[in-house]
């Protein structure tokens, strides 16, 4: 018997796709909460009907196996205790915990470093690519129910959720090859990092040149994960890949004059706005910041205890078709 809340997350970058790179949890630990983890098999059932005489069905086969994994980690860097070189150095050596789950999400980190060493002021941005053939992926070790479940060439998509005064979350959905799941105990030596997430506070959040009254912002990078099948694999499944993306924000500021903040006219303009929220966090090697450029898709009257509010849903678009790829989707650790 095992306990629901006893479990176990380890993810690594996969050399080649669907190479299991072997990770251990002295090194690639990844701290999920305990909502939402989801591990979910999934298989196309072959069912066979026979004109035999009988309404009833012939035993079957299950076949073209994949995985659905999904979890929540908590918003937050990799500084420990000022001192040691983390993510404010600006470097791949000191990447964040969660850098190989971004990556398998197609988005590619470009490190800013330091000024000097020692100047704590470097930065990585992770931003979408144009995908090339399966890109980044990752193999994910599962420990529940004392057993091993392994997935193999996972690519995935992301959510983020922010409130005020709030951990900000990072909510993450994988789909990947199934591996045959074997009896397994917990590690028994397992390193954790112990850095504490920052609160949603003092994020000199604007939308446009507009600073908002606001409760929460999300965003969904809205990647489409898709299955590639192929007789010539073992199982028909060669793997998945990222064929496209549809990404979306929302906030809820509260309602305030068209001139102060002229939701109405974005609407129905069309207008493209710049939306930042940042730095989350005060500490170097802890702090955060995100960069999105949005159109506003629809608009609607809310109430927050009393207060009237008017939530904005954004597409996540390029202003102009000459910026670069990716341009409209920043996440930014330093």
């Amino acid at each position: 018997m095992e306990r629901t809340n006893f479990g176990l997350l380890l993810a690594k970058i996969e050399s080649s796709y669907g190479s299991d790179p072997t990770p251990v949890a002295t090194v690639n630990t990844i701290a999920i909460t305990r909502q939402g983890v989801n591990f979910s098999p999934g298989f196309d059932h072959l069912t066979r009907m026979i004109l035999d005489g009988t309404i009833s069905k012939v035993s079957g086969l299950n076949a073209m196996p994949e995985v659905s994994l999904s979890f929540e980690v908590e918003m937050r860097g990799n500084r420990t205790d000022g001192i040691v070189p983390d993510i404010s150095a600006g470097a791949a050596a000191q990447a964040i915990e969660i850098d190989c789950l971004l990556q398998a999400c197609d988005l590619a980190p470009t490190y800013t470093p330091e000024t000097t060493g020692g100047a704590r002021n470097g930065i990585v941005n992770y931003s979408p690519i144009v995908p090339v053939d399966e890109g980044k992926s990752v193999t994910f070790y599962f420990y529940t129910g004392n057993k091993l479940h392994i997935v193999k060439g996972a690519k995935g998509t992301v959510k983020l959720s922010l409130a005020a005064g709030q951990f900000g979350k990072l909510s993450f959905e994988f789909k990947g090859l199934y591996v045959p799941i074997t009896d397994v105990s917990l590690p028994g030596s397992i390193t954790f990092l112990n850095t504490k997430p920052p609160i949603f506070v003092s994020t000199n959040t604007f939308v446009g040149p507009f600073g908002p009254v606001f409760s929460k912002l999300d965003a969904d990078l809205g990647n489409k994960l898709s299955r590639r099948e192929d007789a010539n694999s073992t199982t028909g499944v060669k793997g998945f890949l990222v064929t496209d993306r549809d990404s979306n924000m929302s906030i809820d500021p509260e309602s305030v004059a068209e001139g102060t903040h002229p939701i109405w006219a974005d609407l129905a303009g069309g207008v493209s706005r710049l939306i930042a929220a940042g730095p989350i966090g005060t500490q170097t090697g802890n702090k955060m910041l995100l960069n999105f450029n949005g159109v506003s898709k629809g608009v609607a009257y809310g109430d927050r205890s009393g207060i009237r509010t008017q939530s904005i849903d954004y597409s996540i678009e390029r202003a102009n078709i000459s910026d670069s790829p990716g341009t409209e989707f920043k996440l930014q650790f330093g």
